[in-house]
């Protein structure tokens, strides 16, 4: 009964998504987020906000907006002294009510995660949680794709630890996704 139901959905979809005009996407380069570490242990985003951000966001450094029918790709990097690492990265949505971190599977795999080599792709949980050791215990960069299929704004923060006192601080700008409308 389970591999009928299999069958029929994927045919079904075969048959909708043929007759359904998708968009192309462009993929948008913004630049670099920086997370600058101090010695004493604070993190922050130095990359100024996007132009395009909302008012409400165009003070917070590190702001992306991904435009209707947009992909970006965005690289973060570390700076600062060399004992603090990438250790994860989050996602939640943005709610009036406040941010939200229960993403559903759309939402999860409208991101991905990898190094520059490839080596492995993740995807955020249930929680928006990636864990990026996977891609290096010394991680000072790794790669966001942001596919942006559906309109949100997002929240994310970045996980950067100290490799000699496991001592972990978080910088969190904000996304803004305009969909595929």
């Amino acid at each position: 009964m389970k591999i009928r139901h299999v069958i029929l959905v994927a045919i079904s979809t075969v048959i909708v998504s043929s007759c359904v005009r998708v968009p192309l996407a462009t993929v948008i380069n913004p630049p670099d987020i920086i997370v600058h570490v101090t010695n004493a242990g604070n993190a922050s985003i130095t990359t100024p906000a996007s132009g395009k951000c909302k008012l409400s966001n165009q003070g917070k450094p590190g702001c992306i907006h991904v435009g209707v029918n947009e992909t970006a790709l965005i690289k973060f990097k570390r700076t600062g002294p060399p004992a603090w690492v990438f250790r994860s990265f989050k996602i939640c949505k943005m709610t009036k009510s406040g941010n939200v971190c229960d993403l559903n599977i759309w939402e999860r795999m409208d991101f991905a995660v990898t190094d520059d080599t490839g080596t492995a792709i993740l995807v955020p949980d249930e929680q928006g949680v990636v864990t990026l050791t996977p891609l290096g215990d010394s991680l000072d960069e790794f790669l966001l794709l942001d596919v942006n299929t559906i309109a949100q704004d997002y929240y994310y923060s970045v996980d950067v630890c100290n490799t000699d006192t496991n001592v972990c601080t978080t910088a969190d700008p904000p996304i803004e996704n305009g969909g595929r409308h």
